[in-house]
């Protein structure tokens, strides 16, 4: 579990520091070491403690856009269960290759967009929200790579970066345990996370976060985009060379 240890801290600090990456860059470690049931339901766990943590200790007022959460949580509900099939239907190594894949396309669709520009506005909900929503639910439970289409679509509503990071935590908790409970339903044991596994990560995970609070106001946006498309990069390469071999 020395991959699992080690990609946990660096993963833990790097949502921390920039609001999502947490499954991005342990997902892939997990799919190598775990079983895919057992893998996704580790990365719920984690990222219920994960998204707590940034939720209750953070040391300023909290910018939620409780809008667009609530709209994507509950488009997102009916891919929770698409998700889990998904999750049952599919071999580790294919898993291995669409996480690998999903990183990588996320990270390409990353470099493509503006760091700075914003084109969406900021009433209403938008219609993509339930879309997107829908995606982010199916990954869920079938990856629990769900970070990429709210990102996107988080900046294309014109969110601030507080705002940003404090909505993906948002929308990332509530994901997280309905995720855990559709799994639970959906595929039943096989989906429970190893409570010895999760309670040997959750100290890495602490230590992530206080680590990632520190850089998120040091660091400018655009060493922030940096940092965490190259180690996305990273992460997906490993998991998509993984399932290949």
């Amino acid at each position: 579990m020395l991959l699992a240890g080690v990609a946990t801290l660096l993963a833990a600090a790097i949502q921390s520091t920039t609001g999502f990456g947490f499954a991005l860059v342990l997902g892939p470690a997990l799919f190598i070491v775990l079983a895919p049931g057992e893998a996704v339901a580790v990365l719920l766990g984690l990222g219920i403690a994960m998204n707590l943590l940034m939720l209750l200790g953070e040391r300023r007022r909290l910018e939620v856009r409780r809008g667009d959460v609530a709209a994507l949580v509950v488009a997102a509900v009916p891919g929770l269960a698409v998700g889990g099939l998904l999750l049952e239907a599919l071999t580790k190594s294919t898993l291995q290759v669409v996480v690998g894949v999903a990183v990588l396309v996320a990270a390409c669709a990353q470099l493509a967009a503006s760091p700075t520009a914003h084109e969406g506005a900021t009433g209403g909900t938008g219609a993509l929200a339930y879309p997107v929503g829908l995606a982010s639910g199916a990954l869920t439970t079938s990856t629990s790579i769900s970070g990429p289409p709210l990102v996107l679509w988080l900046a294309r509503r014109a969110a601030s970066p507080d705002e940003l990071r404090d909505s993906l935590t948002a929308c990332f908790l509530a994901l997280n345990v309905l995720g855990a409970i559709a799994l639970a339903v959906v595929v039943g044991p096989r989906a429970i996370a190893p409570p010895a596994d999760v309670l040997l990560l959750v100290p890495l995970v602490a230590a992530g976060y206080l680590a990632g609070r520190r850089a998120f106001r040091r660091l400018d946006a655009e060493r922030h985009r940096r940092i965490v498309l190259a180690t996305v990069i990273v992460a997906g390469s490993a998991s998509l060379l993984a399932g290949v071999w």
